[in-house]
């Protein structure tokens, strides 16, 4: 009697995507018959898209620190003017 063993290793749970499928085939639509530089370089695809996304995530931290500074701004206003009373 011959006894086997299975020996194939548990599959890790999928990564939820990050981008839907649907947008990431429109983008390669944008690039179709493009050479590899054309997607993958600095000018092409992703250099584009990893630019406008350092870019909003910099905009958007500079408004966050600019709303939170604007707010200590007007608590040290109040505190400043209270204390003066």
């Amino acid at each position: 009697m011959t006894v086997t063993m299975n020996t194939k290793k548990p599959r890790k749970p999928k990564a939820p995507k990050l981008v839907p499928d649907d947008l990431i085939n429109g983008l390669l639509i944008l690039v179709e018959g493009k050479d590899a530089e054309s997607i993958l370089g600095e000018s092409g695809l992703a250099g584009l898209l990893k630019k406008q996304l350092a870019e909003r995530m910099l905009a958007t931290e500079l408004a966050h620190h600019l709303e939170t500074e604007a707010k200590q701004g007007e608590l040290v206003h109040h505190q400043t003017t209270h204390a003066l009373r």
